[in-house]
C-alpha cells in the first residue's frame, strides 16, 4: 500500500502506509523514499540507514545504502555521502563481480559527490571507472556527463567538450532529452570558457531551436537567457537584451521562476 501512495504521488500518506507495514525493511526503505520525495532527504536518509539493519539480502542492503547517500548529498552532507557510497562500493565488491551494476551505480554517486565539492581529479576517477562496467547506453551517457564536468572542474576544456559531445549524442539516441539539453548548456560554457565564443553561441541556438521543435519551453527560455548572458560578456548589448526579453517572457508564461535572474524577478 505505501508503495501504491508513492505511485499516485502521495507521499504523506505513504509514510503513514509503510508504517503499518510488519516486515521492518519494506517499513522503513519506503518511508525513505516517501520522505525523499517529500522534500525531506534529512528524514529520508536516517530512514535509508534504519533500512540497513534489517536487509536480508546484500542487494537490499545496498539499495539501502545507495540511497541513503544520495539523501544524504540532497541535505548538504557531501562528504558523508562520499563515506556511504564507498561503503557500498566495497559491499558490491565481496560479490565478486555478481554485483557489477551495483558498483558502477557507487561509483557514478562517488563522482557525483565530487563534483558536488568541485573535487575535478577524484570525480574523473570515479566516472572513468563507472564508464568502463557501465552495461547500457543510459549508464555510458550518465558518465560521459560526469567526466565532461570533471574535466571543466579540471579547466581542461577541450576533453569536457569531447565527452559533453559523447554525452549529448547518447542522450539523443536514449531520448532523455532534458539530460540532452542540460549538457548542451554545458558544453556551451565549456566553450566560452576556451575562448570560442562563436561556438557557444552557436550551441545554445542550436538547443533554443531544438527545444522549439520538441516542444520544450523550459529549455527554450534557459536556452535564450544563456544567450543573454554571453551576449553580455562579449557586449552585444542588443542581441543581449533583446534574448534575455523573449526568455524573461516564456519563463513567466511557464511559471519556471528558477529561470528569472533573481535581480529581475518581479
Amino acid at each position: 500500500m505505501c508503495e501504491k501512495k508513492l505511485n499516485e504521488g502521495l507521499a504523506e500518506q505513504a509514510i503513514k502506509e509503510a508504517e503499518m507495514l510488519d516486515n521492518m525493511y519494506d517499513q522503513y526503505f519506503c518511508k525513505g523514499k516517501a520522505y525523499y520525495r517529500s522534500n525531506s532527504p534529512k528524514s529520508a536518509a536516517l530512514a535509508f540507514e534504519a533500512s540497513e539493519e534489517y536487509a536480508d539480502l546484500p542487494v537490499d542492503q545496498m539499495f539501502s545504502i545507495l540511497y541513503k547517500g544520495i539523501s544524504q548529498r540532497d541535505s548538504g552532507q557531501i562528504e558523508i555521502s562520499i563515506q556511504s557510497f564507498s561503503k557500498g562500493l566495497e559491499t558490491a565488491k565481496l560479490g565478486n563481480s555478481k554485483y557489477l551494476q551495483m558498483e558502477q551505480r557507487f561509483l557514478y554517486q562517488l563522482g557525483k559527490s565530487h563534483i558536488a565539492l568541485k573535487n575535478g581529479e577524484s570525480a574523473l576517477e570515479e566516472h572513468s571507472k563507472a564508464l568502463t562496467i557501465s552495461s547500457n547506453d543510459d549508464e555510458r551517457a550518465l558518465n560521459f556527463e560526469g567526466i565532461s564536468l570533471a574535466y571543466g572542474l579540471l579547466k581542461q576544456y577541450d576533453s569536457a567538450i569531447e565527452y559533453a559531445v559523447k554525452a549529448s549524442n547518447s542522450y539523443q539516441r536514449t531520448g532523455k532529452l532534458g539530460n540532452y539539453a542540460d549538457i548542451e548548456v554545458y558544453k556551451s560554457k565549456f566553450y566560452f570558457a576556451s575562448n570560442n565564443s562563436d561556438m557557444a553561441i552557436k550551441t545554445l541556438k542550436t538547443l533554443e531551436a531544438f527545444s522549439i521543435k520538441n516542444g520544450g519551453k523550459y529549455y527554450e527560455a534557459k536556452s535564450l537567457i544563456e544567450q543573454s548572458i554571453l551576449y553580455k560578456s562579449i557586449v552585444v548589448n542588443d542581441n543581449a537584451n533583446l534574448t534575455l526579453s523573449k526568455g524573461l517572457k516564456i519563463s513567466r508564461e511557464i511559471c519556471a521562476t528558477d529561470l528569472i535572474p533573481a535581480k529581475v524577478r518581479n
